[in-house]
C-alpha cells in the first residue's frame, strides 16, 4: 500500500516524534509512500533513518490556525493556505496513494488536498481545539470541526479529552512514544539520600507553563524545601528570554537550569525524582506518560490531557496555581509515603501496554481505510 503522511511542521516536538513511529511501522508492515513536510528540519533527517523506504518530499503547507493569528493575519494566513491547496492536490492526484495520513488539524492543505483528488484520509486530531488559547483563527472553530469531519474518511483523536472538543465520531488512540520509554527498569531508590530534584520538559512557551513551574519551586523554597529543577526544551527566542527573565528575578538561577534539547530524554528523567507539568490544555501529555513510564511521579495541573493520564496512577493534580503546584512539591519531598506511593503507582501503571502498540492500531485504521 502506497501511503502520504502529511505533517504541519520540520521539527521535533511531540506530534512529529510521533508521526516518526507511525511511518516507522508503516514500514515494517512493508508499505511504501511519501512523507510530506512544509520545508527542511530535523524531523526530516529522522524520517529518513527510521524509514528508508519513504521518500520526504517538500511542499508548502500552511497553517489555518496559530499562536499570532488575529483576525487579520488569520485571513492572510488562511487564503495563503488555499493556494497551496493546487500543487498539494495535483501531488495526491499523481503520486498514486492508496491512503493519505494527516498528521495534524492545525492545516487544511493536505486534508482539502485528499479529498479533492478523491482519496481516503485518516486525519489525527492532536490538538484540544475549543480550549487552546493559542490555537487562533479567522475561522470559527465550529467550522474548522465541521470541516476536519467533512474532508476527512476516518479520525482518529489522541485522547478522550480532545475527543470530547472533536465533537465527531472518531476513534481515540493514544499517541505512542519511544520505544526507549516501553523498557521498564525498576530504579525506585533513586530518591533515597539526594537533594530534591524535578524536571520539566516541552517547548519553551506560555502554553507549557514553564514560568508557573519556576513560580512554584520559588513558592516551595519559601516553605522550606529547595528543589531543583532542570528545564529540558527550545522555544522561541522571546519565551526564552521571558523565562530567563523570571528565574533571574526571583533569585533561583542556582536551582533552576535550562538545558535546551537532548537526544536521551530517558537518561534525564532517570536522574531526577518528579516531573512537572503545569499544561492547561495538553491534547494528550506526551511528557506526562513518558515521567510515569519510566517511574517518576508526576506533579501536575489536573487538566486538560494530563487529567486522563494520571487517572491510570502516577501522579498528583492541583488546580492550576503556581503556589498549589509549589505546595504539591513541598508535600512530596516532605512526606516520604507520599513520594513512595506515587512511585509505586507509575511503576505499576496500565500505561505502557495501552502505548506499546499505539502505532500499529493508527496504521490498522489507515490499511482498513483502503477497503472502505
Amino acid at each position: 500500500m502506497r501511503i502520504l503522511f502529511a505533517s504541519h511542521s520540520s521539527a521535533l516536538a511531540g506530534a512529529e516524534q510521533s508521526l516518526i513511529h507511525l511511518v516507522g511501522e508503516a514500514a515494517e508492515r512493508g508499505h511504501t509512500g511519501t512523507v510530506v513536510l512544509p520545508e527542511f528540519g530535523p524531523l526530516s533527517i529522522r524520517l529518513e533513518e527510521a524509514a528508508p523506504t519513504f521518500k520526504v518530499v517538500i511542499l508548502p503547507n500552511r497553517l489555518w490556525m496559530g499562536r499570532r493569528y488575529s483576525p487579520l493575519v488569520g485571513m492572510v494566513r488562511l487564503v495563503q493556505a488555499l493556494t497551496d491547496i493546487p500543487r498539494y492536490a495535483s501531488h495526491v492526484r499523481s503520486g498514486g496513494y492508496d491512503v493519505v495520513v494527516v498528521n495534524t488539524s492545525v492545516t487544511p492543505v493536505p486534508l482539502l488536498s485528499a479529498h479533492i483528488a478523491r482519496v481516503p484520509v485518516l486525519q489525527i486530531v492532536r490538538e484540544s481545539l475549543q480550549t487552546n488559547p493559542m490555537l487562533r483563527s479567522a475561522l470559527p472553530k465550529r467550522l474548522i470541526k465541521h470541516f476536519l469531519f467533512k474532508w476527512s474518511t476516518s479520525a482518529v483523536c489522541i485522547s478522550q479529552f480532545v475527543a470530547k472538543q472533536y465533537s465527531y465520531p472518531c476513534t481515540v488512540i493514544y499517541p505512542q512514544v519511544s520505544r526507549d520509554f516501553l523498557v521498564s527498569r525498576d530504579d525506585r531508590a533513586r530518591a533515597v539520600g539526594h537533594p530534591p530534584r524535578a524536571i520539566m520538559c516541552g517547548t519553551i512557551s506560555p502554553e507549557k507553563g514553564q514560568i508557573d513551574a519556576v513560580r512554584a519551586i520559588n513558592f516551595a523554597r519559601s516553605l522550606g524545601t529547595r528543589i531543583r529543577l532542570d528545564v529540558y526544551g527550545d522555544g522561541n527566542p522571546k519565551d526564552v528570554r521571558d523565562l530567563e527573565s523570571v528565574i533571574q528575578e526571583l533569585g533561583l538561577t542556582d536551582l533552576i537550569k535550562l538545558k535546551g534539547s537532548t537526544a536521551d530524554m530517558r537518561a534525564a528523567y532517570d536522574s531526577t525524582d518528579v516531573a512537572v507539568v503545569c499544561s492547561r490544555n495538553e491534547g494528550f501529555g506526551k511528557v506526562t506518560a513518558e515521567a510515569i513510564l519510566t517511574g517518576r511521579p508526576v506533579v501536575a495541573y489536573g487538566a486538560g490531557g494530563t487529567s486522563e493520564i494520571l487517572e491510570y496512577g502516577g501522579g498528583l493534580s492541583t488546580p492550576s496555581s503556581p503556589n498549589d503546584l509549589g505546595a504539591a512539591l513541598h508535600a512530596v519531598f516532605t512526606q516520604p509515603s507520599l513520594l513512595e506511593r506515587l512511585r509505586n503507582e507509575a511503576h505499576g501503571s496500565s500505561l505502557r501496554g495501552m502505548l506499546a502498540s499505539s502505532a500499529q492500531r493508527v496504521i490498522t485504521c489507515a490499511e482498513e481505510l483502503r477497503y472502505a
